[in-house]
């Protein structure tokens, strides 16, 4: 038996006050944990910072119409902010790299600059009403999310023990969807006119700045590692042998093509449910109102999940069935415009928070444990921003899929109709192929089972 790690009063000096450790023992397996306060500093900063942009990112969808009257453009001119902030996660290579060869705190020190730049340059744009100047910004605000949105799951495993992971990955990865909420349930009462626009986006440039300041203060990593971390353990695989391991994988094909798929649908129906809606005579407030709901609920019911998902190892399970009702919840969508009942609308919001945003954590630490010891950075990158590039050339076509002289007059069946098709196909049928051909072996969560039986020396316990 090897004998346990203690932690000193040495040790705490050595550190010093605000770094002092607290360590967790877990009993059956022998194994010590050192963690720092310090932790929850880097998790509130990354998760403000993956709030913030998407607020940004908001200021002039569910405002549409007064923001056509600012800029002089179509509805499709404005969608167009939404699509091109998709594309710009294209090159999400580059930022798998950056956080890979140069460490979290670079990526969020580069990102936050993108952001507060960006987001500067759109106020700009806004007060004058010049649609290139605020494009230009949203293109630079887009380049800084590819930055920092795929840091949750390294910073739950640099800073979180290994059963206490999911939650701060949760924390972290429904941020984006809190400043949905946020920019979603605010801009409607802030910009409430085409010359409120401007100050909506000020507050949004302020707030951006004061992130960005944050991101500077923090660690790239802690002043000591995790006895066992796994972090630690991993090979010092290249970055081009592990995405070459990745993408080899069935097990990545399955669990990350509903996350992929979902979260590029969620953002289509984001920016076009107010289309969706208008023309059968829904209030104008309610497609914020709706966003707002079921990223509010989904977030709350997504903390809710994180527990108990780190205590009974449920990843795969909740996957299985989030994502099969995910499905299903579009095809039912179907209904939700011609049916012109509020309370069918937002009952539909509710359902679809809990599958929806409530599985984006749970994905994220599956394929950490699942694909161990690739670097876990690497897997979260490639999500979140191939959901978002497909989620914009989605919005690309589903934009022009109206009627124009339909019934009602405007109305988006067409869209609606392959919104349907696409969630429940690609949303239930790949992480229902997860274990099956021979490959149950292959979905254990490898990476706690190596953290959790590897001695703070390194050594495998006896």
């Amino acid at each position: 038996m090897t004998a346990l790690a203690k932690t000193t009063d040495s040790d705490a000096k050595a550190v010093g006050p605000a770094l002092t450790p607290t360590t967790t023992i877990e009993v059956g397996s022998q194994t010590t944990f050192k963690t720092y306060r310090r932790r929850y500093f880097v998790l509130f900063t990354v998760a403000l910072i993956n709030i913030l942009l998407p607020w940004a990112w908001l200021s002039y969808a569910v405002v549409s119409t007064y923001a056509q009257e600012l800029f002089g453009v179509g509805p499709t001119a404005i969608n167009w902010f939404s699509t091109v902030y998709g594309l710009t996660f294209a090159p999400f290579t580059l930022s798998g790299w950056v956080i890979n060869k140069f460490g979290m705190r670079t990526s969020l020190i580069t990102g936050g600059v993108l952001m507060t730049v960006g987001s500067w340059i759109k106020y700009a744009g806004t007060l004058k009403g010049i649609y290139s100047v605020a494009m230009l910004g949203q293109v630079v605000l887009g380049l800084s999310q590819m930055f920092v949105i795929g840091l949750p799951p390294l910073v739950s495993e640099l800073w979180f023990e290994p059963k206490h992971r999911t939650l701060p990955t949760a924390l972290g990865s429904i941020a984006p969807t809190l400043g949905s909420m946020l920019g979603t349930l605010a801009q409607p009462y802030i910009a409430t006119s085409p010359d409120k626009i401007a100050p909506s986006v000020l507050i949004v440039s302020v707030l951006t700045t004061v992130g960005s300041v944050l991101g500077a203060f923090i660690p790239s990593k802690p002043p000591t590692p995790l006895q066992a971390s796994t972090a630690a353990q991993r090979p010092n695989n290249s970055f081009k042998s592990d995405i070459w391991a990745m993408v080899k994988s069935p097990e990545f094909w399955m669990i990350a093509t509903p996350f992929i798929m979902g979260l590029a649908i969620f953002n289509v129906w984001a920016s076009l449910l107010f289309l969706y809606l208008a023309p059968y005579g829904f209030p104008i407030e309610d497609a914020g109102l709706l966003i707002g709901l079921q990223t509010g609920l989904g977030a709350f019911l997504a903390l809710l999940i994180a527990p108990v998902v780190d205590r009974k190892g449920w990843h795969l399970a909740i996957l299985r069935v989030g994502y099969t009702i995910a499905g299903l919840c579009y095809v039912v969508f179907i209904w939700v415009p011609p049916s012109m009942s509020r309370v069918f609308a937002f009952c539909m919001a509710i359902v679809m928070a809990i599958v929806g945003t409530g599985t984006l954590a749970v994905a994220l630490e599956s394929l950490a444990e699942v694909l161990y010891p690739i670097a876990v950075e690497l897997p979260s990158v490639t999500l979140w921003c191939a959901g978002n590039t497909l989620g914009a050339v989605l919005l690309i076509g589903f934009s022009y899929g109206y009627e124009e002289n339909g019934s009602p007059p405007m109305n988006f069946k067409p869209a609606i109709y392959a919104q349907a098709a696409v969630g429940a196909f690609f949303c239930i049928v790949p992480i229902n192929l997860l274990g099956l051909f021979g490959r149950k072996q292959h979905q254990r969560l490898k990476r706690r089972e190596a953290a959790l039986t590897t001695s703070p020396e390194g050594q495998q316990v006896v």
